[in-house]
């Protein structure tokens, strides 16, 4: 099963460029389900800190300031999971290669 890390904490992360394209074309991104399912909570509000649009996708992002490398989903509403600069967002975030 996939890990969840900074669960009530905010992690500084940037997404990986490229992977957006790769969500499914619907209205709601089939990974936002595997996060959800991996955390137990429903993915209402896009993570980002500042942003309290509706989550419809799950961005993938690396975190910053760490040697980790591991990707991590979090919910974001589609501007968020397009966003190339650091981000603050609000855990868990939950590990792709895991």
């Amino acid at each position: 099963m996939a890990s969840v890390i900074a669960d009530g904490s905010v992690a500084v992360v940037k997404n990986i460029m490229g992977v957006y394209a790769l969500g499914d074309t619907g209205e709601r991104d089939s990974r936002l389900d595997l996060w959800e399912n991996v955390t137990g909570r429903p993915a209402v509000e896009c993570a980002h800190e500042i942003c309290h649009r509706p989550a419809t996708r799950a961005a993938v992002a690396v975190r910053v300031f760490s040697t980790d490398r591991t990707r991590y989903l979090y919910p974001a509403c589609e501007t968020c999971a397009r966003r190339t600069e650091m981000l603050y967002v609000a855990g868990p975030l939950v590990a792709l290669d895991n």
